[in-house]
């Protein structure tokens, strides 16, 4: 099948994609961007273990990136107002500076080949998304960043990343049709 071996390994890294996609679904339509923040890192603990199991060094290294990134801006949501949280300052524009430049490296670090920097591009896109602080551009770039992360995990054959990538790129629509609705 697809030249998919169904080892154990193969299986609990399947179980881990669907866990992963479960609680990206929540963050694409949760309200507040606290929320958002919440569900990506326990999704992004899912995805680490997954890629791992599934030996797809650049997702995994891309998903440490996001983990990473997203304890910075929960620790953001606490540490600052509603009011302040809004504007975007220099520490920002530095968080933004170093993630972009830790994702070059380890897209150099880890590179398998083209079909490898999709995985690089969703990432990208990802925290640009959620570096900005809007969750209708959040659930926006949701859409590209699907489409992405769906041909990257057909290329290190996750079925059910395939599968629950295409759940996430619907999930992304109705959340950014409800912000249009909202706004």
């Amino acid at each position: 099948m697809f030249g998919i071996e169904l080892t154990f390994s193969y299986i609990v890294s399947q179980v881990f994609v669907v866990a992963e996609y479960a609680l990206l679904g929540a963050s694409y339509l949760a309200k507040k961007r606290r929320m958002v923040v919440i569900f990506d890192i326990l999704s992004m603990i899912c995805g680490i273990v997954a890629y791992v199991l599934l030996g797809a060094d650049l997702g995994m290294a891309m998903s440490v990136i996001i983990l990473l990134a997203n304890f910075y801006y929960l620790w953001d949501e606490h540490q600052h107002s509603a009011r302040e949280r809004k504007k975007l300052h220099k520490r920002d524009y530095a968080v933004l500076t170093i993630v972009l430049l830790a994702i070059a490296v380890m897209a150099w670090l880890t590179y398998d080949n083209v079909l490898s920097l999709l995985s690089v591009a969703a990432t990208v896109l990802y925290e640009i998304s959620i570096w900005q602080k809007s969750t209708k551009v959040y659930k926006f770039l949701g859409i590209p960043i699907a489409i992405c992360w769906m041909i990257y995990n057909g290329f290190v054959l996750s079925i059910f990343g395939v599968i629950c990538e295409a759940g996430m790129l619907v999930a992304s629509i109705v959340g950014y049709m409800r912000e249009i609705r909202k706004s």
